[in-house]
């Protein structure tokens, strides 16, 4: 694994070190990979897909410096607030749990 220093090629490599690097239970991963990849649609700019569409869908490859566009947060709370309407309570509570944790 490269050193933390080291900025990833894209959000999905960012997700990927996370992963690895986290400490998360083998039994977990999974979930958190699939977690964090619908938060990468929206970090992308673009609503995530959701029932069969979100199967085997791949999120938009981005830089990881996408992250610092200005107007990503407006953007991602309504992307987020929309996505929040379509899912079930505990699902969204673990996404954004999911999330709160790989960015602490």
């Amino acid at each position: 694994m490269p050193p933390v220093s080291v900025l990833p090629s894209s959000y999905t490599v960012a997700v990927e070190r996370h992963l690895t690097g986290a400490g998360i239970a083998k039994s977990s991963v999974w979930i958190y990979r699939i977690s964090l990849m619908t938060w990468g649609w929206m970090l992308a700019g673009e609503p995530a897909p959701t029932g069969p569409a979100r199967r085997g869908a791949k999120p938009p490859v981005f830089p990881v410096t996408a992250i610092d566009d200005p107007a990503l947060p407006e953007e991602l709370a309504e992307l987020a607030a929309a996505r929040a309407d379509e899912m079930d309570a505990n699902t969204d509570d673990r996404e954004l749990s999911i999330a709160r944790k790989a960015i602490a």
